[in-house]
């Protein structure tokens, strides 16, 4: 592989005295979707958020772009380009679908052309955005709610797509047009996506590569169709639908 866009090396968070990250190591390739699985309180989102930021990691190092970014502020991250639709979407629910969206393009210094291109793909993707663009983002349904949540991340330009549980709470219709739409991301603009997922099935299935978080560490990594073939994997995350920790690689 080509050297990473984001590459995560020996990486500790800590929220007080718990430590959440105790020595990530983690490489995502420009065009990759990876998808990073485990079982609740793992630290996916931990590992998510510590890449943007906050919180701020204790040790180790991200490298994104051949930069070093762990101590860059939040703000500044967003403007490198990285993007991020949180667990729980997150959106404003006071604001009307159009503001949300305006909130997004604003975390960059496009121009109007780029902001126009992006909202054109926004709602290309999600076309019942458009038909709400008045509407306030707390009235929408919760699988409007999630496109707008993406919407606005899209609205930054991207190089790099971060996802939070993005079919949490999702009826599974709702949830395979979500996932329909990060593929079509990936494979028309070469979209660089990071997927943190319950759903272990979807996910790998839809990712080139994945990872397996036990305890704040990786233990399992491989493409998305060998992870699938994985019984330890299989029997801990798709089976039955439970999602209990799977055994170390060994």
């Amino acid at each position: 592989m080509n050297a990473p866009l984001l590459a995560i090396r020996g990486l500790r968070a800590s929220y007080g005295k718990i430590e959440a990250l105790k020595g990530v190591d983690l490489d995502i390739a420009a065009g990759e979707i990876v998808t990073l699985i485990g079982a609740n309180g793992a630290g996916k989102s931990t590992l998510m958020m510590t890449i943007f930021g906050k919180p701020r990691a204790r040790a180790g190092r991200i490298v994104y772009d051949g930069r070093d970014i762990t101590s860059v502020p939040t703000h500044h991250i967003a403007r490198m380009r990285i993007a991020q639709s949180p667990e729980g979407r997150r959106i404003f629910p006071r604001m009307s679908v159009a503001e949300n969206l305006q909130m997004g393009a604003d975390a960059t210094d496009g121009t109007p052309a780029e902001r126009a291109a992006s909202l054109d793909k926004v709602v290309t993707l999600f076309p019942r955005l458009k038909e709400r663009m008045t509407q306030r983002g707390g009235t929408l349904s919760g699988g409007e709610q999630q496109m707008l949540a993406i919407g606005r991340a899209l609205m930054s330009r991207p190089r790099l797509l971060m996802l939070d549980e993005p079919s949490l709470g999702l009826a599974p219709l709702i949830a395979k047009q979500i996932f329909d739409a990060i593929r079509v991301l990936n494979r028309q603009d070469g979209l660089t996506v990071l997927i943190v997922e319950q759903n272990a099935n979807h996910a790998l299935r839809l990712a080139h590569r994945g990872y397996v978080m036990v305890n704040g560490l990786i233990t399992l990594s491989g493409t998305g169709a060998e992870l699938l073939k994985r019984p330890e994997i299989r029997a801990a995350y798709l089976e039955g639908g439970r999602q209990t920790d799977a055994p170390a690689a060994g």
